[in-house]
């Protein structure tokens, strides 16, 4: 093990730490731990500024633009209202009938924090009108989406068959090939079970009241203090921000980047006046773009200095040396769901992958049970906020801190893995 990727090590750990103590917001703590990666040569300047400039990171920023020129319409509070007389005052009903809405969508768009943006505006709109804090609602709609995201044999959901195939060739992996219902089918009972608890607990432990104050940038409904729009501008918030919506679901087909539609989308909330003056800056998520491009540099730095390689190797060694179908997948899920939780999923899943294939193909094993079962865990990225974009922004929208949404995060992560494992070794038993 180097200097630097013990250095590299210590800083992820301070940063953690610095998270949980919430002595400091999230965002200084973000950009001290950026700072600190950089002073010692675990990125460069270059990396740094890589970060900032991450496509997906303006997605998100230039969807809280659009997604407030929207809440400043009525048709959120109208919409809000029809909901909640069609759910007769119940939450629960309000949470399922969004919670469906946005699992759809994860299955065209593809992209967590798109989807987020287009339904939370909606359920918290839902919820204000009943007098429920959205702290109750956020968070769960987050872990609804992280686990069904591209999981129909539709959409999306046929993307990771076609990358993991590519891999199975680039390996020399012959006789085996995944299909859009393999992923389908391995996913399906976790999915059932954390949808239930979600349903029935989660719904409940969650924190009745904010444990910090809600951001003003984030998807909130329009404030009674606020004029309402004129007619001009109303019909131009619905427009633009179904535009960007609709634009997005077929963003793949069409070939544009979402970071660039999303953008458009934002600079004419405030060409046609939709968003004005202080409005404008207060949609701008200053600590969600601060705490996105430190989740961003803490995985570049594990990855520079061989802090990530080291990580999967250990696994990979310990798969090897054990003789249990259940054991083996435990530790290749674990290895998984721990790095994600420190780096972005995405990162984690297409970097712990070829090392999994890697194992299989030494032990002679079916190698698709064990890449979904990768892509599971990558999926079950909802413990930290460095685990992946949406988190910071669920934590905004809900008013969340490290240590909620961490204790809400426990119960469908230990469902996830217990149920991956055990579904995922009756399909697949190794030996």
């Amino acid at each position: 093990m180097s200097t630097q990727m013990i250095i590299c090590l210590i800083i992820s750990v301070l940063t953690v730490i610095g998270y949980l103590s919430n002595k400091l917001p999230m965002g200084v703590v973000a950009m001290l731990s950026l700072i600190s990666f950089y002073l010692t040569g675990c990125i460069s300047s270059d990396d740094a500024m890589t970060y900032f400039g991450n496509p997906n990171l303006w997605l998100c920023v230039c969807m809280f633009v659009v997604s407030a020129g929207f809440t400043r319409t009525q048709f959120v509070k109208n919409l809000a209202r029809k909901v909640n007389e069609l759910a007769h005052g119940s939450v629960r009903k309000i949470f399922f009938g969004y919670m469906i809405l946005g699992i759809i969508l994860c299955q065209f768009i593809g992209q967590a924090v798109a989807e987020f943006s287009i339904v939370a505006p909606l359920l918290g709109a839902s919820v204000d009108e009943i007098g429920v804090k959205r702290s109750k609602v956020m968070y769960p709609l987050a872990v609804m989406l992280l686990a069904t995201m591209a999981w129909l044999p539709l959409g999306a959901g046929y993307a990771f068959p076609m990358q993991v195939n590519s891999l199975f060739e680039t390996f020399d992996i012959t006789g085996y090939s995944m299909s859009v219902f393999h992923p389908f089918l391995v996913r399906l009972p976790g999915i059932i079970i954390v949808c239930i608890y979600i349903m029935t607990i989660g719904l409940k432990i969650a924190p009745t009241e904010p444990p910090v104050a809600i951001a003003s940038n984030t998807v909130n409904v329009q404030k009674t203090a606020e004029e309402p729009l004129p007619p001009f501008q109303e019909k131009c918030g619905y427009v633009i921000f179904f535009a960007t919506c609709a634009v997005l679901l077929v963003s793949g087909s069409l070939g544009i980047q979402p970071w660039l539609i999303a953008l458009t989308g934002a600079v004419f909330m405030v060409l046609t006046g939709v968003l004005r003056g202080k409005q404008i800056n207060n949609a701008l998520p200053v600590s969600y773009f601060a705490v996105f491009a430190g989740a961003l540099s803490m995985g570049g730095a594990l990855t520079n200095t061989g802090a990530a390689d080291l990580i999967g190797n250990l696994i990979a060694h310990l798969a090897t040396s054990v003789n249990n179908t259940f054991l083996v997948y435990l530790i290749i899920f674990m290895a998984a769901f721990i790095v994600t939780q420190f780096m972005l999923n995405s990162a984690v899943m297409w970097s712990l992958m070829p090392l999994v294939l890697a194992t299989t193909k030494v032990m002679g094993i079916n190698p698709i049970g064990a890449a979904i079962l990768v892509n599971i865990a990558a999926t079950a990225a909802y413990s930290t906020p460095m685990s992946c974009p949406l988190i910071p922004l669920t934590m905004a929208a809900g008013g969340y801190d490290f240590k909620s949404i961490f204790i809400q995060s426990i119960i469908p992560s230990l469902l996830m893995i217990l149920v991956g494992v055990l579904w995922t070794g009756f399909l697949y038993p190794i030996f």
